[in-house]
Protein backbone atom coordinates (compact mmCIF):
# COMPACT_ATOMS: atom_id res chain seq x y z
CA UNK A 1 0.00 0.00 0.00
CA UNK A 2 3.33 2.42 0.56
CA UNK A 3 4.21 2.04 -2.61
CA UNK A 4 1.16 3.17 -4.61
CA UNK A 5 0.70 5.64 -2.25
CA UNK A 6 3.08 8.36 -4.39
CA UNK A 7 0.64 7.28 -7.50
CA UNK A 8 -2.94 7.82 -5.40
CA UNK A 9 -1.65 11.33 -4.35
CA UNK A 10 -1.02 12.19 -7.94
CA UNK A 11 -3.72 11.07 -9.14
CA UNK A 12 -5.53 12.99 -6.33
CA UNK A 13 -3.61 16.07 -6.94
CA UNK A 14 -4.35 16.12 -10.78
CA UNK A 15 -7.62 15.78 -9.84
CA UNK A 16 -8.08 18.80 -7.64
CA UNK A 17 -6.09 20.53 -10.19
CA UNK A 18 -8.24 20.42 -13.16
CA UNK A 19 -10.73 23.19 -13.79
CA UNK A 20 -14.24 23.04 -13.52
CA UNK A 21 -15.84 21.14 -16.43
CA UNK A 22 -16.71 23.40 -19.11
CA UNK A 23 -18.47 23.63 -22.51
CA UNK A 24 -17.95 25.83 -25.89
CA UNK A 25 -20.06 25.67 -28.78
CA UNK A 26 -20.19 27.43 -31.59
CA UNK A 27 -23.19 27.57 -34.81
CA UNK A 28 -20.92 27.81 -37.53
CA UNK A 29 -19.06 30.68 -39.70
CA UNK A 30 -22.29 31.54 -41.26
CA UNK A 31 -24.56 31.69 -38.24
CA UNK A 32 -25.83 35.69 -37.10
CA UNK A 33 -24.96 36.64 -33.38
CA UNK A 34 -29.09 36.46 -32.75
CA UNK A 35 -28.75 32.57 -33.07
CA UNK A 36 -26.68 32.61 -29.81
CA UNK A 37 -30.32 31.67 -28.12
CA UNK A 38 -29.63 28.35 -29.98
CA UNK A 39 -25.42 27.96 -29.19
CA UNK A 40 -26.37 29.07 -25.32
CA UNK A 41 -28.82 25.64 -24.66
CA UNK A 42 -26.47 23.62 -26.71
CA UNK A 43 -23.78 24.54 -24.02
CA UNK A 44 -25.96 24.49 -21.27
CA UNK A 45 -27.19 20.73 -21.84
CA UNK A 46 -23.87 20.01 -22.80
CA UNK A 47 -22.66 21.48 -19.15
CA UNK A 48 -25.79 19.75 -18.03
CA UNK A 49 -24.20 15.96 -18.82
CA UNK A 50 -20.64 17.69 -17.18
CA UNK A 51 -21.88 17.99 -14.46
CA UNK A 52 -24.06 15.15 -13.71
CA UNK A 53 -20.95 13.41 -13.93
CA UNK A 54 -20.51 12.51 -17.72
CA UNK A 55 -17.54 12.14 -20.22
CA UNK A 56 -16.36 15.16 -21.89
CA UNK A 57 -17.41 13.05 -25.30
CA UNK A 58 -20.85 12.30 -24.40
CA UNK A 59 -21.75 16.33 -23.24
CA UNK A 60 -19.53 17.19 -26.40
CA UNK A 61 -22.07 14.74 -28.62
CA UNK A 62 -25.30 15.86 -26.42
CA UNK A 63 -24.03 19.53 -27.33
CA UNK A 64 -23.58 19.09 -30.88
CA UNK A 65 -27.44 16.87 -30.66
CA UNK A 66 -28.90 20.27 -30.00
CA UNK A 67 -28.13 22.00 -32.74
CA UNK A 68 -28.89 18.93 -35.58
CA UNK A 69 -32.14 19.46 -34.10
CA UNK A 70 -32.19 23.10 -34.51
CA UNK A 71 -33.54 23.94 -38.02
CA UNK A 72 -31.82 27.12 -38.26
CA UNK A 73 -28.59 25.63 -38.82
CA UNK A 74 -26.50 24.09 -41.02
CA UNK A 75 -27.12 20.52 -39.20
CA UNK A 76 -29.26 17.39 -39.05
CA UNK A 77 -32.28 18.91 -39.64
CA UNK A 78 -31.70 22.17 -41.34
CA UNK A 79 -29.38 20.72 -43.24
CA UNK A 80 -28.54 22.57 -46.77
CA UNK A 81 -30.42 21.24 -49.80
CA UNK A 82 -27.87 20.72 -52.44
CA UNK A 83 -27.67 22.23 -56.49
CA UNK A 84 -30.98 19.56 -57.55
CA UNK A 85 -33.04 20.92 -54.81
CA UNK A 86 -33.61 17.77 -52.96
CA UNK A 87 -30.83 15.76 -52.26
CA UNK A 88 -29.09 16.04 -48.26
CA UNK A 89 -25.90 14.91 -47.58
CA UNK A 90 -24.37 15.36 -43.87
CA UNK A 91 -20.60 15.02 -42.19
CA UNK A 92 -20.10 14.33 -38.58
CA UNK A 93 -17.74 13.93 -36.84
CA UNK A 94 -16.33 13.07 -32.91
CA UNK A 95 -12.64 12.69 -30.86
CA UNK A 96 -12.04 11.82 -27.30
CA UNK A 97 -9.02 13.37 -26.43
CA UNK A 98 -8.31 10.88 -23.73
CA UNK A 99 -8.10 8.25 -26.14
CA UNK A 100 -7.29 9.34 -29.26
CA UNK A 101 -10.65 7.30 -30.70
CA UNK A 102 -11.75 9.54 -33.80
CA UNK A 103 -15.06 8.72 -35.85
CA UNK A 104 -16.85 9.77 -38.88
CA UNK A 105 -19.58 10.15 -41.28
CA UNK A 106 -19.55 11.52 -44.92
CA UNK A 107 -22.30 12.15 -47.30
CA UNK A 108 -24.69 10.52 -45.26
CA UNK A 109 -28.33 10.77 -45.96
CA UNK A 110 -31.67 10.33 -44.22
CA UNK A 111 -30.65 10.68 -40.74
CA UNK A 112 -31.86 12.62 -37.96
CA UNK A 113 -28.61 13.26 -35.95
CA UNK A 114 -25.51 12.64 -38.03
CA UNK A 115 -23.42 12.88 -34.89
CA UNK A 116 -24.83 10.12 -33.27
CA UNK A 117 -23.72 7.62 -36.23
CA UNK A 118 -20.28 9.53 -36.22
CA UNK A 119 -20.00 8.06 -32.31
CA UNK A 120 -21.16 4.42 -33.49
CA UNK A 121 -18.60 4.27 -36.05
CA UNK A 122 -15.98 5.07 -33.53
CA UNK A 123 -16.67 1.17 -32.01
CA UNK A 124 -15.64 0.42 -35.07
CA UNK A 125 -12.48 -0.76 -36.76
CA UNK A 126 -12.83 2.40 -38.84
CA UNK A 127 -12.11 6.30 -38.70
CA UNK A 128 -14.60 7.07 -41.48
CA UNK A 129 -17.56 5.67 -43.29
CA UNK A 130 -19.01 7.12 -46.53
CA UNK A 131 -22.23 7.57 -48.68
CA UNK A 132 -24.65 4.86 -48.69
CA UNK A 133 -22.69 2.80 -46.76
CA UNK A 134 -22.55 5.35 -43.79
CA UNK A 135 -26.66 5.35 -44.43
CA UNK A 136 -26.90 1.55 -44.44
CA UNK A 137 -24.53 1.62 -41.14
CA UNK A 138 -26.84 3.68 -39.43
CA UNK A 139 -29.79 1.08 -40.15
CA UNK A 140 -27.87 -1.36 -39.01
CA UNK A 141 -27.28 0.61 -35.99
CA UNK A 142 -30.94 1.09 -35.20
CA UNK A 143 -31.04 4.79 -36.92
CA UNK A 144 -34.71 5.45 -38.49
CA UNK A 145 -35.00 6.97 -41.57
CA UNK A 146 -35.80 10.40 -41.11
CA UNK A 147 -35.66 13.09 -43.51
CA UNK A 148 -34.14 16.54 -42.98
CA UNK A 149 -36.39 18.98 -44.74
CA UNK A 150 -38.06 21.05 -43.30
CA UNK A 151 -39.22 25.00 -44.26
CA UNK A 152 -35.86 26.87 -42.87
CA UNK A 153 -33.44 24.57 -45.26
CA UNK A 154 -36.29 25.14 -48.24
CA UNK A 155 -36.17 28.75 -47.50
CA UNK A 156 -32.17 29.33 -47.79
CA UNK A 157 -32.28 27.12 -51.02
CA UNK A 158 -34.72 29.42 -52.44
CA UNK A 159 -32.34 32.21 -51.44
CA UNK A 160 -29.74 30.94 -52.70
CA UNK A 161 -31.13 29.62 -56.01
CA UNK A 162 -32.47 33.16 -56.71
CA UNK A 163 -28.66 34.21 -56.79
CA UNK A 164 -27.30 32.70 -59.12
CA UNK A 165 -29.96 32.79 -61.42
CA UNK A 166 -28.80 36.89 -61.23
CA UNK A 167 -31.75 38.03 -59.27
CA UNK A 168 -29.23 38.75 -56.29
CA UNK A 169 -25.96 40.81 -56.87
CA UNK A 170 -23.99 38.09 -54.60
CA UNK A 171 -21.71 35.77 -56.08
CA UNK A 172 -18.68 33.29 -55.23
CA UNK A 173 -15.76 33.73 -56.84
CA UNK A 174 -13.85 30.47 -57.63
CA UNK A 175 -17.80 29.27 -58.97
CA UNK A 176 -17.83 32.28 -61.34
CA UNK A 177 -14.63 31.06 -63.10
CA UNK A 178 -16.08 27.36 -63.68
CA UNK A 179 -18.21 26.12 -66.02
CA UNK A 180 -19.82 24.08 -62.94
CA UNK A 181 -22.61 22.90 -66.04
CA UNK A 182 -20.14 20.59 -67.31
CA UNK A 183 -19.46 19.18 -64.15
CA UNK A 184 -22.33 18.22 -62.79
CA UNK A 185 -22.82 14.82 -62.00
CA UNK A 186 -26.20 14.82 -60.04
CA UNK A 187 -28.72 12.10 -61.54
CA UNK A 188 -31.32 15.00 -61.44
CA UNK A 189 -31.90 18.02 -63.89
CA UNK A 190 -29.89 21.16 -63.06
CA UNK A 191 -30.69 23.49 -60.53
CA UNK A 192 -28.86 26.74 -59.78
CA UNK A 193 -28.72 26.80 -55.79
CA UNK A 194 -25.89 28.30 -53.09
CA UNK A 195 -25.57 27.45 -50.01
CA UNK A 196 -23.23 28.88 -46.92
CA UNK A 197 -20.87 26.70 -45.15
CA UNK A 198 -21.64 26.76 -41.84
CA UNK A 199 -21.09 23.92 -39.14
CA UNK A 200 -22.08 23.27 -35.43
CA UNK A 201 -19.51 21.97 -32.95
CA UNK A 202 -18.77 21.45 -29.02
CA UNK A 203 -15.78 21.12 -26.99
CA UNK A 204 -15.92 19.89 -23.79
CA UNK A 205 -13.91 19.61 -20.54
CA UNK A 206 -15.32 17.30 -18.35
CA UNK A 207 -14.57 17.13 -14.27
CA UNK A 208 -11.32 15.04 -14.50
CA UNK A 209 -9.74 17.35 -17.01
CA UNK A 210 -10.51 15.14 -19.82
CA UNK A 211 -11.30 16.55 -23.22
CA UNK A 212 -13.67 15.80 -26.78
CA UNK A 213 -15.11 17.60 -29.42
CA UNK A 214 -17.96 16.88 -31.79
CA UNK A 215 -18.85 18.96 -35.40
CA UNK A 216 -21.76 18.04 -37.52
CA UNK A 217 -22.55 20.13 -40.98
CA UNK A 218 -24.78 19.58 -43.90
CA UNK A 219 -22.34 21.56 -46.39
CA UNK A 220 -22.61 23.26 -48.91
CA UNK A 221 -25.00 24.02 -51.72
CA UNK A 222 -23.17 24.33 -54.75
CA UNK A 223 -21.04 21.16 -54.61
CA UNK A 224 -21.11 18.29 -56.77
CA UNK A 225 -22.83 15.15 -55.60
CA UNK A 226 -20.56 13.16 -53.10
CA UNK A 227 -18.34 16.46 -52.08
CA UNK A 228 -16.85 15.94 -48.51
CA UNK A 229 -15.34 18.91 -46.50
CA UNK A 230 -13.18 19.51 -43.51
CA UNK A 231 -15.53 17.90 -41.06
CA UNK A 232 -14.98 14.04 -41.09
CA UNK A 233 -10.97 15.08 -42.17
CA UNK A 234 -8.88 13.85 -39.36
CA UNK A 235 -7.23 16.41 -37.66
CA UNK A 236 -9.37 19.15 -39.51
CA UNK A 237 -12.66 19.62 -38.65
CA UNK A 238 -12.28 18.92 -35.17
CA UNK A 239 -9.17 17.75 -32.99
CA UNK A 240 -8.95 16.96 -29.14
CA UNK A 241 -6.04 15.46 -26.89
CA UNK A 242 -4.70 16.07 -23.13
CA UNK A 243 -4.30 19.09 -23.87
CA UNK A 244 -7.76 20.70 -25.13
CA UNK A 245 -10.17 20.61 -27.76
CA UNK A 246 -10.74 22.53 -30.92
CA UNK A 247 -13.74 22.59 -33.57
CA UNK A 248 -13.70 24.76 -36.99
CA UNK A 249 -16.18 26.23 -39.21
CA UNK A 250 -15.81 28.11 -42.21
CA UNK A 251 -14.05 27.31 -46.11
CA UNK A 252 -14.14 23.61 -45.56
CA UNK A 253 -11.46 23.09 -48.07
CA UNK A 254 -8.69 25.72 -46.79
CA UNK A 255 -9.57 24.35 -43.79
CA UNK A 256 -8.46 20.44 -45.04
CA UNK A 257 -5.37 21.79 -46.62
CA UNK A 258 -4.11 23.61 -43.59
CA UNK A 259 -5.44 21.02 -40.63
CA UNK A 260 -6.57 24.04 -38.50
CA UNK A 261 -7.86 21.91 -35.50
CA UNK A 262 -4.81 20.16 -35.28
CA UNK A 263 -3.08 23.41 -35.95
CA UNK A 264 -4.74 25.20 -33.26
CA UNK A 265 -4.78 22.52 -30.64
CA UNK A 266 -0.64 22.38 -31.15
CA UNK A 267 -0.79 26.09 -29.56
CA UNK A 268 -2.80 24.78 -26.85
CA UNK A 269 -0.26 22.04 -26.76
CA UNK A 270 2.48 24.69 -26.34
CA UNK A 271 0.66 26.15 -23.71
CA UNK A 272 -1.00 29.30 -25.04
CA UNK A 273 -4.34 29.80 -23.88
CA UNK A 274 -7.64 28.65 -25.95
CA UNK A 275 -8.15 32.50 -26.25
CA UNK A 276 -5.00 32.58 -27.48
CA UNK A 277 -4.80 29.77 -29.94
CA UNK A 278 -7.78 30.65 -31.46
CA UNK A 279 -6.56 34.50 -32.26
CA UNK A 280 -3.35 33.08 -33.70
CA UNK A 281 -5.42 30.80 -35.89
CA UNK A 282 -7.73 33.35 -37.27
CA UNK A 283 -4.91 35.92 -37.95
CA UNK A 284 -2.78 33.63 -40.05
CA UNK A 285 -5.21 32.98 -42.75
CA UNK A 286 -5.99 35.99 -45.36
CA UNK A 287 -8.91 37.33 -45.05
CA UNK A 288 -11.02 36.22 -48.28
CA UNK A 289 -11.25 32.97 -46.41
CA UNK A 290 -13.90 32.48 -43.92
CA UNK A 291 -13.06 30.89 -40.79
CA UNK A 292 -14.32 30.44 -37.48
CA UNK A 293 -13.31 28.14 -34.36
CA UNK A 294 -14.14 27.28 -30.79
CA UNK A 295 -11.36 26.03 -28.44
CA UNK A 296 -11.02 24.77 -24.96
CA UNK A 297 -7.99 24.34 -22.65
CA UNK A 298 -6.86 22.93 -19.41
CA UNK A 299 -7.62 26.28 -17.41
CA UNK A 300 -8.85 28.18 -20.07
CA UNK A 301 -11.69 29.16 -23.38
CA UNK A 302 -12.08 30.73 -26.40
CA UNK A 303 -13.64 30.79 -29.78
CA UNK A 304 -14.11 33.51 -32.41
CA UNK A 305 -14.95 33.95 -36.09
CA UNK A 306 -13.15 36.27 -39.19
CA UNK A 307 -16.42 36.89 -41.19
CA UNK A 308 -19.29 38.90 -39.76
CA UNK A 309 -22.45 37.27 -40.43
CA UNK A 310 -24.23 40.82 -39.87
CA UNK A 311 -22.26 42.87 -42.34
CA UNK A 312 -20.86 40.58 -44.43
CA UNK A 313 -17.27 41.73 -44.22
CA UNK A 314 -14.22 40.42 -43.01
CA UNK A 315 -13.30 41.97 -39.22
CA UNK A 316 -10.42 41.80 -36.86
CA UNK A 317 -12.62 41.65 -34.23
CA UNK A 318 -12.97 38.19 -33.74
CA UNK A 319 -14.75 37.40 -30.65
CA UNK A 320 -17.61 39.05 -31.32
CA UNK A 321 -18.22 37.05 -34.95
CA UNK A 322 -20.91 34.31 -35.18
CA UNK A 323 -22.92 32.53 -32.44
CA UNK A 324 -20.71 31.13 -30.24
CA UNK A 325 -21.52 30.08 -26.06
CA UNK A 326 -19.50 29.17 -23.16
CA UNK A 327 -21.13 27.33 -20.39
CA UNK A 328 -19.14 26.74 -17.15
Amino acid sequence: MNALRPFLFAALAALLAAAPPAAVVHGGAGSPRARMDGTDRAAAKALAELKSGGAALDAALAGVVVLEDDPRFNAGTGANIRLDGKTIQMDAACMDGSTGAFGAVAALERVKNPVLVARKVMDTPHLLIVGEGATRFARAMGFPDYDPTCPENLARFKRVKDILQGSDPRQIEAWKRYDWQKGWNFPTPLKEALGSPDTVGCVTRDAKGRFAAAISTGGTTITFYGRVGDVPMYGAGIYAGPKGAVACTGNGEDIVKHLVAKAAYDLLAKGLSAQQAVDRTLAAFPARIDLGLVAIGPDSTGGGCNFSAETKQFVKDYRNQMAWSLAK
